[in-house]
């Protein structure tokens, strides 16, 4: 989990603190509709066909498209690692081939900023991941379902915002995944609870809130929602044992998978065939299911 930071802390708290005391409802809530040629239009992104940039205060987000939606495609947020950022993930050939096999098999991409760099899934993540999809979803021909995918930080706002429900989630996927808040909080690296104070507007000896760690999440969803949680033994940055497996044992879906990987944390071939074959089986099982409800 990488150490980069993001932008002034300052402009940050100026932006996202106030939306700490928001209610799970108001997270819900559909935002304004942008102002035509106004700054938060989407873009055009040089290089890369059928993408679109979505500005915001708290970073850009980018939506990758399909070439085709016969006749709908449904849509995947993705949510990163700490330190990363939406427009960083771009310029990584591990991420876009995992991009490209996601378009490929007709899945829109929203590839999330998560309101910041280190947000360990506060509520600012979860607004602003609501506000991205909102805005996503207007520009191509969206089938009403969204999936969710987390890896490393970015498993808590892929979980949450099921949880909540932030939006409608029909799945949740999970790489090398920190799900468990309160491990971090009382660990033992003080920029990781640096991080996190920040984010989630606490004190220095402040317990952590009420349903902001997915293990100990109080709702029907987590028992409700599909998930298929990816990492491995060897993680020695996030234990699996304590993140993958724990929210494992909670998931009641018969949908859901475990799939464990060998290697390091965020290792090279967690982005390969053995993770990405399982994850598109995962996707399209549930969109077959979908479909023949429909």
């Amino acid at each position: 989990m990488g150490a980069a930071g993001f932008g002034s802390l300052a402009a940050m708290k100026r932006v996202a603190l106030p939306l700490l005391v928001l209610s799970s409802v108001t997270l819900a809530a559909a935002p304004p509709t942008p102002r035509l040629g106004g700054p938060d239009v989407p873009q055009p992104v040089a290089g890369i066909a059928r993408a679109l940039r979505f500005p915001h205060p708290l970073g850009d987000a980018f939506l990758l498209r399909p070439a085709r939606c016969s006749p709908a495609c449904p849509l995947v947020v993705v949510s990163h690692s700490r330190g990363m950022t939406a427009g960083e993930s771009l310029t990584r050939p591990h991420l876009r081939s995992l991009f490209t096999r996601l378009t490929g098999a007709g899945y829109a991409v929203l590839v999330s900023n998560d309101a910041g760099a280190t947000t360990w899934g506060a509520p600012q993540a979860l607004t602003y991941n609501a506000d991205m999809r909102h805005r996503a979803i207007r520009t191509f021909a969206f089938n009403g379902r969204t999936y969710n995918f987390g890896y490393s930080m970015g498993g808590l706002p892929a979980l949450l915002a099921a949880y909540m429900p932030v939006y409608p989630v029909s799945g949740v996927v999970l790489l090398d995944a920190q799900v468990s808040l309160l491990d971090v909080w009382r660990g033992v690296n003080p920029k990781f609870r640096e991080d996190i104070r920040v984010a989630h507007g606490l004190g220095t000896r402040a317990a952590l809130p009420a349903n902001r760690d997915p293990v100990t999440f109080a709702g029907s969803a987590v028992t409700r929602v599909p998930l298929l949680v990816a990492g491995s033994p060897e993680d020695q940055a996030v234990p699996f044992g304590r993140n993958g497996e724990a929210i494992f044992r909670r998931a009641a879906s018969p949908e859901s998978r475990l799939l464990r990987l060998p290697g390091p944390h965020l290792g090279g071939s967690h982005f390969g065939d053995k993770f990405v074959n399982p994850m598109l089986t995962f996707l399209n099982r549930l969109e077959r299911q979908a479909g023949g409800k429909s």
